[in-house]
């Protein structure tokens, strides 16, 4: 597997397919309510992780940190293989 370098304009849809475990690190930040809606089907495939987090009420700061934390599960996954 190959080093990505993760984005917050990386689409909901291609996040949860490259690190499925990225989706219950973004329940805390509103993405249990979007489950609950049952509109993950339309968000994950319209929104970006920045526009997630913007539409859910989070500023920079936190992209930057959810983006951090990411790329650190991304990076654990990627010494597992």
């Amino acid at each position: 597997m190959t080093t990505v370098k993760i984005t917050e304009d990386i689409l909901l849809k291609e996040l949860f397919k490259l690190i499925p475990e990225s989706k219950e690190l973004l329940k805390p930040y509103g993405f249990l309510k979007i489950e609950k809606l049952n509109i993950e089907d339309v968000v994950t495939d319209k929104l970006s992780l920045k526009g997630f987090l913007k539409l859910m009420g989070y500023g920079e700061g936190t992209v930057g940190a959810v983006l951090k934390d990411i790329q650190i599960l991304y990076n654990k996954k990627l010494e597992e293989v």
